[in-house]
């Protein structure tokens, strides 16, 4: 009896580990681009820098909607302004 409520309880915890490993996701392609964004942005103080932040609210904000080649697209034309090279 007594093993098999350790067996059950080994299996459970193996379950609940596991499940909360695969929660946590790899970083996209999305917040590859933010992070690239948002490290160039936070040594600068000017207009392109002010823009760019606003920028990644709507890229992130697209992300989550699912609209990934509009995000794509406006990440890369917030960096090309910021001359960040890809």
């Amino acid at each position: 009896m007594t093993r098999t409520i350790t067996a059950v309880l080994a299996l459970i915890s193996l379950a609940w580990l596991s499940a909360s490993v695969m929660a946590q996701q790899p970083m996209g392609d999305c917040d590859k681009l933010v992070a690239k964004i948002n490290a160039e942005v936070g040594v600068r103080v000017d207009d392109a820098s002010h823009n760019a932040r606003q920028k990644v609210e709507q890229i992130t904000k697209m992300c989550k909607d699912g609209k990934m080649e509009e995000a794509q697209k406006a990440a890369t034309e917030t960096m090309a302004s910021l001359g960040i090279k890809q």
